[in-house]
């Protein structure tokens, strides 16, 4: 499953954290976000700031499912905009933590859960990951070949 993250900038470590989980249960984590540094020279915050907005709008609109992070409260509200604009695009969203009262639009996520392990439980029971046919094909020749140890 193609997954977009959605959280806190400030967060990034914490989060980079789930996305190695993920993409140990197989699943592809497009949330560039995470591994972002710092604005680069010769381009001025505005335009930095609106390419990367167009980017992970770009990636949520690739994505399959997003998830949504609700640990800190967010100074640019990036998340919650993705967050929408999943919701727009009839994304599979799950949220992760406790959702203000005040916001009405998470009531329309899928699935909410308590904490990320309690998500990870769930995925591995309804969203296992699927073999690709590369993989499929790796495991029949590890079958049918066996390996041969060389005398010596």
């Amino acid at each position: 499953m193609k997954i977009y993250t959605a959280a806190t900038f400030s967060e990034q470590k914490r989060i980079r954290a789930m996305k190695e989980q993920l993409v140990q249960m197989g699943h592809n984590v497009l949330s560039t976000w995470l591994d972002e540094v710092v604005r680069p020279d010769g381009i001025d915050e505005v335009e930095f700031e609106r390419k990367m907005a167009m980017k992970d709008l770009q990636e949520v609109a690739a994505s399959d499912c997003v998830i949504l992070d609700m640990a800190s409260p967010s100074r640019t509200a990036g998340k919650m905009i993705e967050t929408g604009f999943a919701i727009a695009k009839h994304k599979l969203l799950y949220v992760v933590g406790d959702k203000p009262d005040h916001a009405i639009f998470l009531h329309l996520a899928d699935r909410h859960f308590k904490n990320w392990d309690e998500l990870f439980e769930y995925f591995d029971k309804r969203h296992p990951a699927v073999k690709t046919t590369a993989d499929q094909l790796t495991d029949k020749y590890l079958i049918d070949k066996p390996v041969v140890k060389k005398a010596k």
